[in-house]
């Protein structure tokens, strides 16, 4: 009997090669996974996919809300890193690490922009590569924290205009011509008058403001301040043989000197001739003196002087500076000081503004002193400043003009006490005596000082003030405290020298 050789040993036919079946039954090779699925997102039933549980999405159709979508982004201040822009939505992105921020991060997410979760379904595009995005996995992203969300918290403003009547005459750009023109704000005149500010000067009649133009714009020429081709003195207040001995004074200097009815010059003109030099950038370095400014503006009237200072502002916008002398009012104010006269315009546009008065009894013999007192400042102007000149009968202006000179304030105060204390000399008597009669309690030496010297209950009151104190210099009495806090006044033992 012939053996049957065992299946392996079998041919498989006759003139066939041999076939090998176990490649018929393995299963098709698994597609590569898509890029989605690589990142992290889940795939659903339904072609969509499903966010991982670390990533948020942010998503707008509608053309609005996908303007709005951007400018959030924009706030946010962090890029996407994958961000996704279809023909129908706008998608981006983040990781976040602390799922506290989202409630905060929901509130504040522009209308139509909708915010998904964890969880949520995404339409993604089924034709995508790690080429088209910044990130490969969802570790790369970027992290949004709870600062880029305050930032979106902060208000919103509203989007810019592209039409408005304004627009044309926006000077936005300009910064570098501006810079050009204008100049820093220093001493020009002594330190009452700074360089490309607008100053007023006012004063009464015959106090010596335009004695004290003049001399101390003599001064900034001789030292470097300004040139002298550059000082622009406008006389509009003076008679015949004032403006000719101001001309000649102008003259000897270089400067120049206008007045109202030569070379064609009208009072009606001077605000437009002074926007035109600001216009043509032709003002740098240029000195205006308005002598004075009532001749070209109605004070009282509102909107003459506020004309008139909006053209001294473009002066000194274009590096020019001006110096407007006006007036004070008869009456002063209710501590003495001189009250300007007109409206506020002028002051309330002004750079500095300064009042100046006479210092009656002060003084050197022959001199007459004014000082100024600071109303209003923008810069580092002098809050008070002191002059001096010559008084004497027959003096000629120009021997005034170089009599001109500057004094210590500190000297000033000290002229001041004395002179007060000169004045004040007959009502200090009756306060002594009063208190040596008894009548030494506040209220009462108030009421019998008054009824003595036959001034106000708060004149009395101010006076015995003054002289209280410890110092026998400059006090005539002292107080001290009686029982029940009575001030019981003493008189002061007159210093060593005197009786």
């Amino acid at each position: 009997m012939r053996e049957i050789p065992p299946p392996s040993e079998r041919p498989s036919s006759v003139g066939a090669a041999a076939i090998d079946i176990s490649s018929i039954f393995a299963p098709e090779p698994s597609p590569p996974p898509h890029f989605w699925q690589t990142f992290g997102f889940l795939a659903a039933s339904d072609g969509t996919f499903t966010l991982p549980s670390n990533v948020v999405a942010l998503e707008a159709s509608d053309p609005d809300a996908q303007d709005a979508m951007i400018e959030m982004l924009k706030t946010m201040g962090v890029p996407s890193r994958l961000g996704i822009v279809t023909n129908d939505r706008r998608q981006a992105f983040y990781r976040v690490a602390d799922p506290a921020i989202l409630d905060s991060l929901a509130k504040v997410v522009p209308l139509g922009v909708k915010l998904l979760v964890d969880g949520c379904d995404v339409c993604l595009p089924a034709e995508w590569s790690p080429n088209d995005a910044h990130a490969a996995t969802a570790d790369d992203l970027s992290e949004l924290t709870d600062l880029h969300v305050a930032e979106l918290g902060k208000p919103s403003p509203d989007p810019v205009m592209a039409s408005n009547p304004l627009l044309p005459y926006s000077l936005r750009g300009q910064s570098e011509r501006f810079k050009r023109l204008a100049v820093e704000a220093r001493p020009l005149l002594g330190d009452v008058c700074l360089r490309g500010q607008v100053t007023i000067w006012y004063a009464g009649p015959n106090t010596g403001k335009t004695l004290l133009a003049l001399s101390l714009a003599i001064d900034a020429v001789r030292q470097g301040r300004i040139a002298a081709g550059n000082i622009y003195y406008i006389n509009a207040d003076d008679n015949g043989a004032g403006f000719a001995t101001k001309l000649q004074i102008m003259d000897d200097l270089g400067a120049n000197t206008l007045a109202p009815g030569f070379r064609g010059l009208r009072h009606t003109e001077l605000s437009a001739l002074l926007h035109k030099m600001a216009d043509q950038d032709e003002a740098r370095g240029v000195l205006i003196i308005i002598d004075t400014v009532k001749k070209f503006a109605h004070l009282m009237d509102k909107k003459e002087s506020s004309a008139m200072a909006q053209a001294f502002r473009q002066v000194a916008m274009k590096g020019g500076s001006v110096l407007g002398l006006a007036h004070t009012t008869k009456n002063p104010n209710a501590d003495g000081t001189p009250r300007y006269a007109g409206t506020s315009d002028l002051v309330d546009d002004a750079d500095a503004v300064y009042t100046i008065r006479k210092l009656n009894r002060v003084g050197e013999p022959g001199e007459q002193m004014v000082e100024f007192n600071q109303v209003k400042a923008r810069g580092d102007c002098a809050d008070t400043a002191a002059y001096a000149f010559t008084s004497q009968a027959g003096v000629s202006y120009q021997e005034m003009l170089s009599s001109v000179r500057t004094v210590d304030p500190m000297k000033v105060d000290e002229f001041k006490r004395i002179e007060e204390q000169k004045s004040d000399a007959d009502m200090t008597t009756i306060v002594t005596a009063c208190i040596s009669e008894g009548f030494n309690t506040k209220m009462v030496l108030i009421k019998e000082v008054a009824e003595r010297a036959n001034i106000s209950g708060r004149a009395a009151g101010r006076l015995i003030d003054r002289y209280t104190g410890t110092d026998p210099i400059q006090h005539r009495w002292r107080f001290r405290i009686a029982d029940r806090g009575a001030q019981i006044f003493e008189p002061l033992a007159p210093p060593p020298g005197e009786s």
